[in-house]
C-alpha cells in the first residue's frame, strides 16, 4: 500500500536522537529510545521513523508485525521502509493516560493484553518491554499492543507479570480515581532502579 504523504526516508531528518526536520503534515506524537512517531495528518497513519543508529530496527519490527499478521490486538502495517514503518493510527488512550485521567483499567483489559501476548508467543515471539505507554485502550473499547520491536529478544521479560501483580495488589484496592503523573513516575523509577536489578540478579543465580 502506498502512502499519500512524502516518503519518510529523507523527509524526516534526525541527528542522534534529536529531530532536525520533518514534513509539515507530520505531527510528533511520541519519542522512544530508538525512534520518533508521527501522525500523518493527510493519510491519518502513524509513521515511526528510527534514529539513524537504529535504522535496522525498521526491518526487524516490520518482520515481527508480519508474524503477528492480522491479529486484532496489534496495529495494521501499511509499509516498511529502510528506516521507517507506516502503520494504523490508533485513536484512544494509553494505559498510562488512563491512570492519569481516571479511566478505569478493568480485568477485561488485563485479559485482552494476556491474550495478545499469548498469541505472540504462539507464533514464536517473546513479548518484551510491555509497559503502560505500549498498551492502548481504543475509543471503541478494545486493547491494542504497540511497539513490538523487542519481541525477538531471548531473555525472559517479567515486566508485564509485575504490572499485573501491581494491578491486583494495589490498583484494584486503591481509592484514587486519578493517579498523578508524579506518583506514576516515582513508581516507574523505583521499578527501574530496584526491581529490574533484582530481577537480573535472580536470573543469574
Amino acid at each position: 500500500m502506498q502512502i499519500t504523504s512524502p516518503n519518510p526516508a529523507g523527509q524526516v531528518v534526525t541527528k542522534s536522537d534529536q529531530l532536525v526536520r520533518k514534513p509539515p503534515e507530520f505531527t510528533v506524537i511520541g519519542k522512544g529510545r530508538s525512534a520518533f512517531v508521527f501522525r500523518d495528518e493527510r493519510s491519518h497513519h502513524a509513521v515511526k521513523v528510527f534514529f539513524d543508529q537504529f535504522a535496522d530496527l525498521a526491518k526487524q519490527e516490520g518482520d515481527i508485525y508480519k508474524k503477528l499478521g492480522d491479529c486484532s490486538y496489534f496495529p495494521n502495517i501499511h509499509e516498511v521502509g529502510p528506516n521507517y514503518i507506516v502503520m494504523e493510527y490508533i485513536e484512544g488512550n494509553t494505559f498510562y493516560e488512563c491512570l492519569q485521567k481516571g479511566i478505569p483499567i478493568t480485568d477485561e483489559m488485563i485479559k485482552e493484553v494476556d491474550e495478545a501476548l499469548d498469541f505472540a508467543r504462539s507464533v514464536g515471539l517473546n513479548p518484551s518491554d510491555i509497559h503502560l505507554r505500549n498498551l492502548i485502550l481504543t475509543n471503541e473499547g478494545m486493547v491494542k499492543v504497540i511497539d513490538v520491536v523487542r519481541f525477538t529478544q531471548n531473555k525472559k521479560c517479567r515486566q508485564w507479570d509485575d504490572l499485573k501483580r501491581g494491578y491486583h495488589r494495589y490498583y484494584k484496592k486503591s481509592f484514587l480515581k486519578k493517579i498523578p503523573k508524579s506518583i506514576i513516575e516515582l513508581v516507574a523509577l523505583y521499578y527501574k532502579k530496584v526491581v529490574v536489578p533484582f530481577r537480573a540478579k535472580e536470573m543469574t543465580e
